[in-house]
C-alpha cells in the first residue's frame, strides 16, 4: 500500500508539473516567431542565420526539459544566452544580461525553464529605450540564484496575469519543497531561487 501511495504521489505530481510546464510554451514560441518575422522582412540574412540557431537551441531545450524536471545551472544558463539573444536582436544596444556567476554552483540545479519567465517579466514590464537601457543582473549569492533589474515603469503598464511567477512558485514547491522569495520595491524587482545540491 505504501508503494502504491508513494507511485500514485509521483504521478500526480508529474501530471501537476506537466501542466505547468504546459502554461509556458505558447508565449514562447510565438514571441520567438515574431522576432524571426521581424528580422527577415529586415533582410539581414547573417542576423537572421543567427537567430534561427539561436532559436533552434532554445525549441530543443524546451522540447528537452519538459521531460526532465531540473536542470544544472548551467544548462540554464546556456539557455539564457540563446534565448537572450532573441531580445537583444529587438532591443539592439538597449538591453543586456549581467551574469556573475560563481563556478562552485555551475552543477548546482533548479527546475527547469525557471529563468525564461523572469526574462520574459523582466523585458514586458519595463521602458526599454537607448537613454534608458535594462540590465538584468543574474548572480549566485549564499547558494541561490538571484535574478533583478531596476524598474523603468511603462508609460502604459502591461497587463500582467502574474501566472508566469505563480507558475515558478509552484515548480519549486512541488520539486524541492522550497519556495522563490521576491522583493518588489519602487526602484528594483529582484527574486531569488533557491539552488539544490548536485
Amino acid at each position: 500500500i505504501l508503494l502504491e501511495n508513494e507511485q500514485l504521489k509521483s504521478e500526480n505530481l508529474t501530471t501537476r508539473y506537466d501542466t505547468l510546464v504546459s502554461q509556458i510554451n505558447p508565449h514562447f514560441f510565438f514571441n520567438s516567431l515574431n522576432s524571426l518575422s521581424t528580422l527577415v522582412r529586415e533582410n539581414d540574412t547573417k542576423k537572421a542565420l543567427t537567430y534561427i540557431d539561436q532559436l533552434s537551441y532554445t525549441f530543443r531545450y524546451v522540447l528537452q526539459n519538459s521531460q526532465n524536471m531540473v536542470a544544472p545551472l548551467s544548462e540554464e544558463l546556456k539557455f539564457v544566452e540563446a534565448y537572450g539573444y532573441q531580445f537583444k536582436i529587438r532591443y539592439a544596444d538597449k538591453l543586456f544580461f549581467d551574469i556573475d556567476i560563481d563556478e562552485q554552483y555551475m552543477d548546482y540545479t533548479l527546475p527547469s525553464l525557471s529563468l525564461q519567465p523572469l526574462i520574459d517579466n523582466a523585458v514586458k514590464h519595463n521602458s526599454i529605450t537607448s537613454r534608458r537601457p535594462l540590465h538584468v543582473s543574474i548572480r549566485t549569492q549564499d547558494g541561490e540564484l538571484v535574478v533583478s533589474n531596476p524598474k523603468s515603469p511603462l508609460v502604459e503598464p502591461a497587463q500582467g496575469t502574474g501566472i508566469g511567477l505563480s507558475n515558478l512558485n509552484s515548480r519549486y514547491e512541488l520539486l524541492t519543497g522550497e519556495s522563490t522569495e521576491i522583493i518588489d520595491t519602487e526602484e528594483s524587482f529582484t527574486i531569488k531561487l533557491p539552488l539544490g545540491k548536485p
